[in-house]
């Protein structure tokens, strides 16, 4: 009788063991396939968040999208990639929604540049032995992760699978990006790279008709000789642009170089830029990163030639190490920035708490306007690099951590109060590039009509050291300045139409 009673007791307890536990011993491959695919599919199609949404599906490392993992969990964002891809009604970002890694690219998809949702997996050793993977979804506008979503399985790995995952992969979704730069055996792939960037801005510039020239005055670094030309026949194919040999018909100039960053780094350069001064089309940019081996010493041997029509000076001005930040070009969001004296204390409200009280304490001008008009209505923050004290965002009256930013109305004025520096005309100029490393403090107007990507920018603003005083802040320096400049470009570059900015350089800051 006992032993009927143990037996009864034993086969409750076995029925009465929760499902998912049962679960955390099934096979990945089987939970992949049976599970998580189909639960990804239907959320993909009927969560409202994702809905007319772009999505990317990358590999998580503490909770950031991660360029480098291992073969195992790439393996399985790929069989999940897949399936997205194969889902009707699902957009999925360019640089993973190529057809086949074709390297063609259709005017619709630069709609997919537009990447709004992560959807992450991460794989993790757990202290017991066990493995667990967990896929989640990533807000990138709101930087938090989608409530209602996620996944989650725990168990063992087979031999193979450990294997793999001792293996190291890069994410070829980055590739260009600073961490995952190309090489000299990808030239296909930067050039389709490179042309797609290109042609999403140039398509977007609906007035403007480009007739370009190709420049090949200078030779290309080691391993990226025809580079240009590729790209120019990537651009023909997508109908961006008309190629010509006809000087008289010709209104800009298509060129490339690849500018060291750190040793066998480089940054390779996309430019198309205007004839002449009165050819009404703007400059646009796009960059990769690339590495080349040998680069130096090739240099070395066979250094640049310089035009003739070009004086020294300019040759030394293009120079100096910069990141491109695409703007609206001539289509300009806000009109040049200039610097003006308050007329009166209240004009220096809006600054900080040090700068008010500095104001009623000694009755003097305690601050200088930065103003402009804006041509649309539109967001803008204002960022201050500092010579040789980096990089720094301007706050408001309230010091808040969150990035400030001001309403601007088309035909109005804008006016923000910055640190007491110079007002003569003299001792200001307005200027074209982001330095990394400037003589002069240069200010700057970040210019947004839209207001989505307005958070976007605001929230990649935010990682800037605050100024908010007198006071000078440390700001951005060195590698932290250019891999923020870098994101920055990257940012702005997928909706150039929508960003402009202004900058102005002082000579003597008081």
């Amino acid at each position: 009788m006992t032993r009927r009673i143990l037996i009864l007791m034993t086969l409750l307890v076995a029925q009465a063991i929760p499902a998912v536990a049962q679960s955390r011993e099934k096979d990945l491959d089987r939970w992949l396939d049976r599970d998580l695919i189909p639960y990804v599919r239907q959320q993909l199609v009927v969560h409202p968040r994702f809905k007319n949404e772009t999505v990317m599906f990358v590999v998580l490392h503490d909770n950031a999208p991660a360029s480098a993992s291992n073969a195992l969990a790439l393996s399985l964002r790929d069989r999940l990639l897949t399936a997205a891809v194969a889902t009707p009604g699902v957009a999925i970002g360019w640089q993973q929604g190529r057809s086949g890694n074709s390297l063609e690219s259709q005017p619709q998809d630069c709609e997919r540049d537009d990447v709004h949702y992560y959807i992450g997996i991460e794989l993790m050793q757990k202290l017991d032995g066990t493995y667990s993977v967990n896929v989640r979804a990533l807000d990138l506008e709101d930087r938090n992760w989608v409530t209602g979503f996620g996944k989650r399985w725990q168990g063992r790995l087979s031999t193979s699978q450990r294997q793999a995952m001792r293996q190291s992969r890069i994410d070829e979704t980055f590739l260009g990006a600073r961490d995952v730069p190309f090489t000299v055996a990808q030239t296909d792939l930067l050039a389709a790279h490179l042309a797609h960037q290109l042609s999403c801005t140039l398509k977007k510039r609906l007035s403007d008709e480009y007739v370009v020239a190709m420049d090949l005055s200078e030779p290309a670094a080691n391993g990226l000789q025809g580079t240009i030309e590729l790209i120019s026949n990537n651009l023909a194919n997508r109908q961006a642009l008309v190629l010509s040999s006809d000087d008289a018909r010709t209104n800009s100039v298509l060129s490339g170089k690849a500018h060291q960053i750190d040793g066998l780094l480089y940054q390779y350069w996309l430019t198309v830029t205007p004839q002449s001064e009165s050819d009404e089309v703007a400059a646009l940019s796009a960059s990769a990163y690339i590495v080349l081996p040998e680069a130096d010493r090739i240099l070395a041997d066979n250094p640049p030639k310089v035009r003739p029509e070009r004086p020294a000076e300019a040759v030394a001005a293009a120079t100096p190490m910069s990141i491109s930040i695409p703007n609206a070009g001539k289509d300009a969001l806000i009109s040049p920035l200039r610097i003006n004296a308050p007329t009166s204390v209240r004009d220096c409200t809006n600054g900080g708490m040090e700068v008010r009280d500095a104001a009623y304490m000694s009755g003097l001008r305690s601050c200088s306007l930065l103003q402009a008009e804006a041509q649309l209505d539109s967001i803008v923050f204002f960022l201050e690099h500092q010579a040789n004290h980096g990089l720094v965002r301007l706050g408001g009256a309230e010091c808040r951590d969150r990035t400030t930013a001001r309403i601007a109305r088309r035909g109005e004025s804008l006016s923000f109060p910055i640190a007491r520096t110079t007002t003569l005309q003299r001792n200001w100029s307005e200027t074209y590039d982001w330095l990394l490393d400037p003589e002069l403090d240069t200010y700057y107007a970040v210019v947004v009509t839209d207001a989505r990507l307005a958070r976007r920018i605001a929230n990649h603003i935010d990682a800037l050291p605050l100024r908010c005083s007198e006071s000078i802040r440390p700001g951005f320096e060195d590698d932290e300045l250019r891999q923020w400049m870098s994101d920055f470009a990257m940012l702005t570059a997928r909706s150039s139409n929508n960003v402009d900015w202004r900058a102005i350089q002082v000579k003597d800051v008081l």
